[in-house]
């Protein structure tokens, strides 16, 4: 039999174009999302976020619910998405996805359609890429996306909601989006959504004698906040937390004091900064909370948290700066005007790497067919020898038999490697179509569908 890879065809150009554009291996990976640029206000992200305690029970719902093989939720400040492997259309996906949020988030509006990301195949496997390497974050180099995107694969791998095809996707890109951070300078410098924020912090520092500035909640976001604000000589630092313990370990790093979130509502503190960074599902400071009766001269609000901590009509109030995800975003867009060399080479990786991805993709997916070739190839070998020791070679001995049936055994793998080579090639240089054609040929297609 001649090895495929030789085998001469000549197709029309318009149906090889068909062919690659439509059957390139990877239709059945699809993300869904809402990001800061996709998204007319980022307080919108809101509705798609699932608490930690839910996603379990949640996310197991909605992936049944979708019909889908595999699902991987990833929440960041800068995006909520659905990275998802299934055989449906990537709109019925999306309209089946937003009629489950619909319904679990009565009190807050999903957003329509045209503020979603829709994407399937290679250009899904792309918007990956470019999540993990920062590309598509609002602060372009901050690595601190790397280690959300990690998390979000690990606990869908832990929660059995990911599987093979995720999984596999998940070592690559995360193989790809190390050497973009490695070999550019993209995450050089003092970068995270955090930083944005600090020019405003800095000018009201500089224009104040004496400030008292209130941090709360005690993740990466307020460290970053405390780290830098605990730097200048005329600040007084009050961290919140609901849980007081957890803000008194932020005293011991950067001083000040602490209080529970119970305490500081209650006492109606005097402050001139506010920074906040919670998982609260609803909004902790709304305007009444900002009376000032309570509070006088020109106040800085820094909220840092998706679903927002701070109800955005506070931006209204006299003498309150607000700077929340909508602010930063429009500075995110300064800071990556600035990086632009930087973020060239990065793409050059990234484009470098999809198309190895996509390659190891296909062969990964034509594995099952191969290894059915070379179980056929053993098991009529087999049967022939056996055939022929029962009539012709009824005198040999034993262990001679067994020389002759692993002799088989090896011609046989031999004999599926030239297989193996043509369709390969076949897989990267044509399309998946054309290997299930050949499979179906020579019947090995429906087995090799049973071993996926």
């Amino acid at each position: 039999m001649r090895n495929l890879a030789n085998i001469e065809v000549h197709p029309e150009p318009v149906r090889v174009a068909e062919c690659l554009a439509r059957h390139s291996g990877m239709d059945e990976l699809v993300i869904l999302g809402v990001t800061h640029r996709s998204a007319d206000s980022m307080d919108k992200l809101s509705s798609l976020v699932i608490p930690e305690s839910q996603q379990e029970s949640q996310l197991y719902e909605l992936k049944e619910i979708l019909a889908a093989e595999e699902l991987v939720y990833v929440s960041t400040c800068n995006r909520v998405s659905f990275f998802i492997v299934a055989q449906r259309d990537p709109a019925i996906l999306l309209k089946v996805l937003r009629s489950w949020l619909i319904a679990k988030n009565t009190h807050l509006e999903v957003p329509p359609e045209d503020q979603w990301v829709m994407l399937q195949g290679r250009q899904a496997l792309d918007h990956l890429l470019l999540v993990a390497s920062s590309l598509d974050s609002m602060v372009v180099g901050e690595r601190q996306i790397l280690g959300q995107f990690k998390q979000a694969f690990l606990r869908a791998k832990a929660l059995h909601l990911s599987g093979p095809k995720l999984n596999f996707l998940y070592e690559q890109i995360l193989t790809v989006a190390k050497r973009v951070y490695t070999h550019t300078s993209l995450s050089t410098g003092k970068l995270s959504v955090a930083s944005l924020a600090e020019n405003q912090l800095s000018d009201y520092c500089a224009r104040h004698r004496h400030v008292t500035a209130v941090l709360v909640g005690v993740g990466k976001m307020i460290e970053q906040v405390g780290a830098f604000i605990s730097q200048k000589q005329n600040v007084k630092l009050i961290f919140v937390n609901r849980t007081k313990e957890k803000s008194d370990a932020l005293v011991e790093r950067f001083g000040g004091s602490s209080l529970s979130l119970e305490s500081f509502l209650a006492e109606k503190i005097s402050f001139n900064i506010l920074a906040s960074s919670t998982s609260a599902p609803h909004y902790l400071f709304g305007t009444e909370f900002f009376d000032p009766a309570h509070h006088h001269g020109e106040r800085l609000v820094i909220d840092l948290a998706i679903p927002p901590d701070v109800d955005p009509v506070v931006g209204e109030l006299h003498g309150i700066t607000l700077v929340n995800m909508d602010f930063l975003r429009k500075e995110s867009h300064v800071h990556q005007k600035r990086r632009t060399d930087a973020i060239h080479e990065a793409k050059q990786i990234l484009t470098s790497g999809a198309d190895g991805i996509v390659d190891r993709w296909k062969v990964r997916t034509v594995n099952p067919a191969i290894g059915a070739i070379r179980d056929r190839y053993e098991r009529e070998s087999l049967d022939l020898l056996h055939k022929l020791l029962e009539k012709d070679l009824p005198h040999l001995e034993v262990k001679d038999k067994e020389v002759l049936e692993e002799w088989v055994r090896e011609m046989a793998k031999h004999w599926a490697v030239l297989h193996a080579s043509g369709i390969k090639q076949v897989a990267r240089q044509c399309c998946m179509r054309a290997v299930s054609t050949y499979l179906e040929g020579v019947g090995v297609n429906e087995r090799a569908n049973e071993k996926k």
